[in-house]
C-alpha cells in the first residue's frame, strides 16, 4: 500500500530542511531571517543528499527507500551529536504587509495550477520527469540507460539533482505522481520568495521598497512560470540559487557568506548545465571580495566557498566521462558571422508574450555594475548572460540561431531575472538612495569579519 503522495512530498521537503538544518553552525548568519535560514537549509539538505545518492552508486548499492530513511536518520543523529548548533538569530524579521499578501496570493494560484497539471513543463515529462522515473524503477541513476546513443535528446550530461529528489519522492510513495512532483516543483518558487524577502530586507530597503519589490518578483516570476508552462523544470532551482545568494552578495563578506554561497552555487551545479559556470562565478566574486578587502589571499574562504562545488562537479565529470555522455551538439568553434542573426533573435525574442515585456530586464546587470554595494551580484550575472550569448555564437545547435534563440533565451533569462529584479528595486527604488546600508549592518559586518579573521 503507497504512502499518500502529497504528504509524501511535503514530508521529503521537511526532512530535507531538517539535514540541512545540521549545518546551521556553518551556513547560518545571526542577521538571517527564519524564512531565509529555512531556504538555505534546504538548499543544504538537498547538496548533501544529491552527494549521498552518488556515493551509493559509485559503491553500487540501490537506492532502497528503507536504506534512505536510515542512512538520513543516521545523518541527522550524527549532526545533532557532533556539530555545533547555528548561532542565535539576531536580526528581526521585519512585519508582513501588502506585498508579502501579493505574493502569498501569487503562490498560491501558482500551486493550484501545478496541481491541477495545466502549467506542467513539457521538459518535466520528456527530460527530468523521465528520468526522476527511470531512476526510481532502477533505484539510482542509470548510466547505462543515458548512455545509449539514441538518449541525447534527454541530455545524459545534466547533473541529476532534480530527478533525484523525484525519484527519492517516488521511492517513499511506492509510485511515481506527478501531483506529488508538482507541489515539489511549487516548493522551489515559495523558497525563491523567502529568499527575495531576505534579500530585501538585509539591502536596507525601506517598508514600501521591501513590499513592493517582493510583489514585483513575485508577479514576475509567475507571470512567465505560469504563462510558458515551465513548472517541474531545472530552470527554477537556478533562480533560486541566484536568489539565495543575493544577501551574502549585499553584505560585506564573512565566513557564514563563504558558506552560504558554497551551498547555493553547489546546489546550481547539481541542477542544471547552466549551473556550473553560474557556481563557479558566485565562489570567484565571494573569493575575490575576501581576498580584496583582506589584502591576502583568503585560501580558507576559496575553501569554504569552493569545496562543496568541487564535491557536486567532481563526480558529475567522472561518470560524464566514464560513460561518453557528453554531448558534441553542446559546443563547437566561436562563430561571429552569426552576430546579426543572434540580435535579430534577441529583439524578436523580447517580446514573448508570457513576459509582457518583462524580458528587457534580463539586461539589468550589466547596468546594476554602476552601483558599489551591487556589484557582486551585477559581475556574477553578468558574466552568466555573456555565458548565455556565447552558447550563441559556439553551440552546434545554434547553426541556425534564431529559431535556437527563440527556443531558449526567454527561458534562459528566468533563471537570472527574479535576482535582478530584486538587486534593482533594492539599488534603485530605495528612499534613501541606491549605496546604502541599513543603519546596523556596518557595526555587525564588522563585527562578523573580525570574527572570521
Amino acid at each position: 500500500m503507497s504512502a499518500p503522495p502529497l504528504l509524501v512530498a511535503i514530508a521529503v521537503l521537511v526532512l530535507l530542511g531538517l539535514l540541512g538544518g545540521r549545518l546551521a553552525a556553518w551556513i547560518a548568519a545571526p542577521r538571517d531571517g527564519a524564512l531565509y535560514r529555512a531556504t538555505l537549509y534546504f538548499l543544504g539538505g538537498a547538496v548533501v543528499l544529491h552527494l549521498l545518492l552518488t556515493l551509493l552508486d559509485f559503491a553500487g548499492i540501490p537506492w532502497h527507500p528503507l536504506l534512505l530513511v536510515l542512512l538520513g536518520i543516521a545523518l541527522y543523529l550524527l549532526g545533532w551529536r557532533f556539530l555545533p548548533r547555528g548561532p542565535e538569530r539576531m536580526g528581526g524579521s521585519s512585519g508582513l504587509g501588502w506585498g508579502d499578501g501579493i505574493a502569498l496570493f501569487v503562490l498560491a494560484v501558482s500551486t493550484l495550477f501545478a496541481l491541477s497539471h495545466w502549467t506542467t513543463f513539457s521538459d518535466f515529462i520528456f527530460l527530468w520527469g523521465l528520468k526522476g522515473r527511470r531512476y526510481f524503477f532502477a533505484r539510482g541513476v542509470d548510466y547505462p540507460y543515458l548512455a545509449r546513443r539514441w538518449n541525447w535528446v534527454t541530455h545524459p550530461d545534466y547533473p541529476n539533482l532534480l530527478p533525484e529528489v523525484y525519484a527519492v519522492t517516488a521511492l517513499l510513495t511506492g509510485r511515481f505522481d506527478l501531483s506529488a512532483m508538482m507541489l515539489e516543483a511549487s516548493a522551489f518558487f515559495a523558497l525563491l520568495l523567502a529568499a527575495a524577502r531576505e534579500g530585501l530586507r538585509q539591502g536596507g530597503a525601506g517598508r514600501f521598497t521591501r513590499q513592493a519589490g517582493l510583489a514585483t518578483v513575485a508577479c514576475a516570476t509567475a507571470t512567465y512560470g505560469i504563462g510558458s508552462v515551465i513548472v517541474g523544470g531545472a530552470d527554477w532551482l537556478i533562480a533560486l540559487a541566484l536568489v539565495a545568494a543575493v544577501p551574502p552578495l549585499l553584505r560585506p563578506p564573512d565566513r557564514a557568506g563563504d558558506f552560504q554561497i558554497g551551498v547555493a552555487a553547489a546546489f546550481a551545479a547539481g541542477s542544471k548545465m547552466e549551473g556550473m559556470p553560474l557556481a563557479a562565478f558566485l565562489v570567484l566574486a565571494q573569493w575575490g571580495r575576501r581576498a580584496w578587502g583582506e589584502r591576502r589571499l583568503a585560501i580558507g574562504a576559496g575553501l569554504r566557498a569552493g569545496l562543496p562545488v568541487a564535491a557536486v562537479i567532481l563526480p558529475w565529470l567522472w561518470r560524464v566521462r566514464q560513460y561518453h555522455l557528453w554531448q558534441a551538439i553542446n559546443s563547437g568553434p566561436f562563430t561571429p558571422s552569426r552576430a546579426p542573426k543572434i540580435l535579430a533573435a534577441t529583439l524578436e525574442s523580447l517580446q514573448t508574450p508570457s513576459w509582457h515585456g518583462l524580458l528587457w530586464t534580463v539586461f539589468l546587470p550589466p547596468l546594476l555594475l554602476a552601483s558599489r554595494r551591487a556589484r557582486p551580484f551585477a559581475i556574477v550575472a553578468t558574466l552568466q548572460l555573456l555565458v548565455y550569448f556565447n552558447a550563441y555564437f559556439t553551440s552546434i545547435s545554434a547553426a541556425e540561431p534564431r529559431i535556437y534563440i527563440l527556443s531558449n533565451f526567454a527561458r534562459l533569462g528566468f533563471q537570472i531575472i527574479p535576482a535582478s529584479l530584486l538587486v534593482a528595486v533594492m539599488v534603485w527604488g530605495n528612499e534613501e538612495g541606491g549605496d546604502l546600508s541599513p543603519p546596523s549592518a556596518g557595526k555587525e559586518a564588522a563585527a562578523s569579519v573580525s570574527a572570521a579573521s
